[in-house]
């Protein structure tokens, strides 16, 4: 069929659509490529009996009791949000926001000279304690 009908909008149209579904085609080769260099992140059940025990105490945000609860539901599982799996999710977004902030905090205090157990010591979801562990904080789920 000719494409003489075409106007030179419909033909500039028709390019940049070509164009775009090139750089999506790229991009999705990129994250494909990325994605096949992630080690795989296997929790263990000990992990896991400890996460569960520590949401179950009280020491995680609401947003990630939320979350123990839709998994004792069986909509997915710590495994699935380890490998990846679940991250789409919006509510396991929301449950580990505030986490990806506190760690931002704590690289850009890394990148401005403060020492490990400065950070360490700044970080808000820390329990208060009397002497410095040198065992990375399990603050996340806090």
């Amino acid at each position: 069929m000719s494409d003489d009908w075409m106007t030179p909008e419909v033909r500039d149209a028709q390019a940049m659509l070509e164009e775009r579904m090139r750089q999506a085609e790229e991009v999705l080769d990129r994250v494909t490529q990325y994605e096949a260099e992630l080690p795989e992140v296997k929790l263990t059940d000990d992990q896991i009996e400890d996460i569960e025990q520590r949401i179950r105490s009280g020491q995680a945000p609401p947003e990630v009791a939320a979350l123990q609860a839709r998994i004792d539901a069986g909509e997915f599982s710590w495994q699935d949000i380890a490998s990846g799996e679940a991250l789409r999710d919006e509510s396991v977004q929301a449950a580990f926001a505030t986490s990806v902030e506190n760690m931002q905090q704590a690289k850009e205090m890394l990148d401005a000279g403060y020492d490990t157990a400065t950070v360490i010591n700044n970080d808000p979801n820390r329990a208060p304690e009397d002497s410095y562990d040198d065992e990375p904080p399990d603050s996340f789920l806090r």
